[in-house]
């Protein structure tokens, strides 16, 4: 009976946070919508410590454009893996791009983001598709000359 009580509590506890964390990201999400990312970006960061998928995904953007926050490619790249590795689709050509431009100082790797733009375009991303067309025709900064030296390896 003790055991039951400690679940149930423990239960609550973790629903508390999920409908906490619902709440937070939906007045990130307003100030975030309004460009009001210093307003948004403590908020975003608290959903998404307390587990909010979309959350996570908004940290890993807002990290990588500098909205709310300095750019930063490594936290970028964990808060956008974290969302794509529990099925946010939304994160995936997020990350892709991170890894095809290097933006933020994510060190540019065509290897990693391929399969995530190819996986993103397939479910209608259309940024994604677009930067696939780049990368295929070797424009902008997929030119053959800056492609061939693309470094290999992660944020």
């Amino acid at each position: 009976m003790l055991k039951l009580i400690h679940n149930l509590l423990a239960l609550n506890g973790m629903l508390t946070d999920k409908v906490r964390a619902v709440r937070i990201y939906d007045e990130a999400l307003a100030h975030y919508s309004a460009k009001e990312y210093k307003a948004a970006f403590p908020l975003l960061r608290e959903a998404a410590e307390l587990g909010n998928i979309m959350a996570k995904s908004l940290v890993g953007s807002a990290y990588l454009f500098g909205h709310g926050c300095p750019e930063n490619g490594r936290e970028a790249e964990r808060w956008l893996k974290m969302a794509v590795d529990e099925g946010y689709a939304e994160a995936v050509g997020v990350l892709g791009m991170a890894y095809a431009t290097g933006k933020a100082g994510c060190r540019r790797d065509l290897g990693l983001a391929l399969p995530l733009l190819q996986q993103a375009a397939a479910s209608g991303d259309a940024q994604s598709v677009k930067m696939l067309e780049m990368i295929e025709q070797g424009v902008g900064i997929f030119a053959k000359s800056k492609r061939a030296t693309l470094p290999a390896g992660r944020c």
